[in-house]
């Protein structure tokens, strides 16, 4: 089997997910406030920059977790007690966007540009 018939096709990314937290956090301040679920969205070009740029400096998780942060409006400081498989669903979420596409694909469509 060639590599050109190994390759899986791009998986379609929505614009947009909602992800439904396991464990609800509660931001502490003035007044309690429970976040419940954190939304998520295309990353802009400023931010996928600065977030490698930040790789080179920081840990992958540290670095993961300030573009969640950047992107959902839910503090850093927050993000630290959100579940581990809250944590992955964001994560699988955001790696399709900071992946470039395929060399075959400059449009990055799921089928491919031919």
């Amino acid at each position: 089997m060639s590599d050109e018939q190994k390759k899986k096709p791009r998986k379609v990314v929505p614009d947009s997910i909602t992800i439904e937290l396991s464990k609800p956090i509660i931001l502490k301040g003035t007044e309690e406030t429970e976040i419940s679920e954190i939304e998520l969205k295309e990353p802009t070009l400023g931010q996928l920059q600065a977030f490698i740029k930040r790789t080179a400096k920081e840990h992958a998780v540290e670095c993961m977790k300030w573009l969640i942060s950047e992107i959902s409006g839910v503090p850093m400081l927050a993000l630290t007690n959100i579940g581990v498989r809250d944590y992955y669903k964001a994560q699988d979420y955001l790696t399709a966007f900071l992946t470039p596409p395929d060399e075959d694909d400059p449009e990055g469509n799921g089928e491919g540009s031919q």
